[in-house]
């Protein structure tokens, strides 16, 4: 039983390879000429048996063709298949299509390669094209180097210095929170030599520990030099100190690594000293008065609607929304969050307020003049108020900021011209072109643009949709109306539309249209059965052939109207 399974096996094996065989032999003879592939490049590294390349095929085919197979033509590479998870599809009479490569090498030396690619046309036709010969280099991965970790130093031999590098005394850093200061940190070798000295502040986001702000991702610095026995050196470091920043001393610690004269990685702490004099109140636990908060209770503009370029007022009330605690000496500074100031103070007025103090729970009114950039854009932009106080009782420096809206519209500016009637008279019944033109004179876009009529007996043929009219730019509208009534009919062309904000506009552009009824000059039965008898006698000429020619002649000028209304749509259309 087992050697039937063998041999059963052995059968399929070498039913499979028969298979594999006919295939290649069947496309063995001749490569298709229009198929081209180029590796890009000329020699390719890889690494442990793995070659990943692309290359650029050319079909020159008047069909498209699709990838099936990539194998062995000879040389170094064993297996090849493309990095695509799906059908690689290469366009009829196409160029520089790049497909990616990952190939499995054998060997172990530096190898020459070729492939052959094999692809199904669209009328199932195998075709097969080579690949050129290219060199592989081999390259073995190493491992990478463990990373050194410093170690503690029991001797440290870097310690602060009370001097700076010339010998004059280095200043406790001092400054008010939100102010920018210089943090000197002068270090001196205790002993030896050391180099490769690196030092790095130990941030934080609690304030006690670091009151600055962080706003880099590696404040690294280094000394590329040694530094011997006794010698000072010293780094700067350009800080901000935070408006969170509470008043007091705060120790700022640094972290300080180097290299001692056996070679050895060392690292240590050092430390400084910041005085922040003026910053937020320090908290403990069993402190009991509360923080004082400064908030804008409501707030109000002199006008609706508020156009580019104009003047207004901004009142707003501000609140003190603590219960036991005052506050006094209130600075407020307006100006505008976005970075281009399009919100500004108005001629001759400020951009900051100061109020002496606000009693506990107490709210205080106050006004400021604004005006708006000309060239605003048309939106709702952002007013930042920033609020600095002290507390009555302690004197503990605040500051909050509170934000207000102020939407800023552009003065639609639609310029229209008089509607243009193709036809010079109107029938009833029947569609009259007619035409207007728009131009938008505004630094805000239009929307929402529509054209409708209004008149006794008029309706438009059908509706008129515009969309949007940009600034600087024109719309031409083409419509035709039919009217229902004859006479001469006063009307008017109706062009709505809508702001930024969706307000609506509209404008009103009248006409006159002379109508004719085409029923009213059909003649009476009667007088037209005379009129026919004495022609007939008089001239020979049948009744109805007046009649026909009379139809005729108006149906000539209907399609003399029609005509004109398509050369005038030729011409619009010529036009865009």
């Amino acid at each position: 039983m087992n050697r039937i399974k063998r041999f059963t096996a052995f059968i399929l094996i070498m039913g499979a390879m028969l298979s594999l065989c006919s295939f290649a032999q069947a496309e063995e003879e001749k490569p298709n000429e229009n198929i081209t592939i180029v590796p890009l490049g000329d020699s390719f590294s890889e690494i442990n048996g793995t070659l990943d390349f692309s290359v650029k095929i050319d079909n020159k085919n008047d069909y498209a063709i699709t990838l099936e197979l990539i194998g062995q033509g000879g040389g170094a590479i064993a297996r090849a298949e493309s990095s695509s998870k799906d059908a690689v599809v290469i366009p009829a009479n196409s160029t520089n299509n790049i497909i990616d490569i990952t190939s499995t090498l054998t060997g172990k030396s530096n190898q020459s390669g070729d492939l052959k690619f094999f692809f199904k046309s669209s009328s199932n036709e195998l075709l097969h094209s080579f690949c050129d010969s290219f060199s592989i280099n081999r390259v073995i991965a190493e491992e990478p180097a463990p990373e050194e970790t410093p170690t503690a130093d029991t001797e440290f031999r870097i310690r602060t210095s009370s001097v700076d590098p010339a010998g004059e005394t280095v200043p406790t850093p001092s400054g008010d929170y939100g102010d920018e200061i210089t943090v000197r940190l002068p270090l001196v070798c205790t002993k030896g030599y050391v180099y490769d000295v690196k030092v790095t502040p130990v941030l934080s986001t609690d304030v006690e520990k670091f009151p600055f702000d962080i706003n880099m991702v590696d404040y690294t610095l280094s000394y590329a030099g040694a530094m011997n026995a006794g010698q000072v050196i010293e780094f700067m470091y350009p800080l901000r100190l935070s408006k969170k920043a509470t008043v007091g001393v705060k120790q700022v610690d640094f972290t300080v690594t180097y290299r001692n004269d056996q070679g050895e990685l060392k690292s240590g702490t050092v430390s400084v000293f910041v005085n922040v004099r003026k910053g937020l109140a320090a908290t403990s636990e069993d402190a009991t008065a509360s923080v004082p908060r400064l908030i804008i209770e409501s707030y109000s503009l002199s006008s609706e609607k508020i156009y580019a370029g104009e003047t207004f007022e901004l009142n707003f009330k501000v609140k003190n929304t603590s219960s036991s605690e005052g506050i006094q000496n209130v600075q407020i500074r307006v100006k505008d969050a976005d970075t281009t100031a399009t919100v500004v103070p108005a001629s001759g007025g400020s951009n900051s307020l100061y109020i002496s103090k606000i009693s506990r729970g107490e709210s205080s009114s106050q006004k400021l003049s604004l005006q708006t950039a000309p060239d605003a854009e048309a939106k709702a932009y952002t007013l930042s108020l920033e609020f600095t106080y002290e507390a009555a009782s302690t004197n503990a420096s605040h500051t909050t900021t509170e934000t207000i809206a102020i939407p800023i519209l552009q003065k639609i500016r639609l310029k229209c011209d008089d509607p243009v009637i193709y036809d010079e008279m109107g029938w009833v019944g029947s569609s009259c072109s007619m035409y207007v033109r728009m131009y938008n004179m505004g630094r805000s876009s239009v929307y929402n643009c529509m054209v409708d009529v209004e008149g006794q007996g008029l309706k438009m043929e059908e509706s008129y949709f515009g969309g949007t009219l940009t600034p600087g730019a024109t719309l031409s509208a083409d419509f035709s109306i039919i009217p229902s009534e004859a006479g001469n009919i006063e009307g008017a062309v109706i062009i709505s539309y809508e702001d930024v904000y969706g307000e609506p506009g509209q404008e009103r552009l009248p006409f006159t249209l002379y109508v004719e009824d085409p029923a009213a000059m059909m003649p009476d039965p009667m007088e037209e059965e005379m009129m026919m008898e004495s022609e007939s006698e008089s001239k020979g000429f049948p009744w109805w052939g007046w009649l026909l020619g009379t139809g005729a002649a108006a149906g000539g000028g209907t399609v003399g109207i029609k005509a004109l209304r398509k050369r005038r749509a030729r011409s619009l259309e010529d036009d865009i």
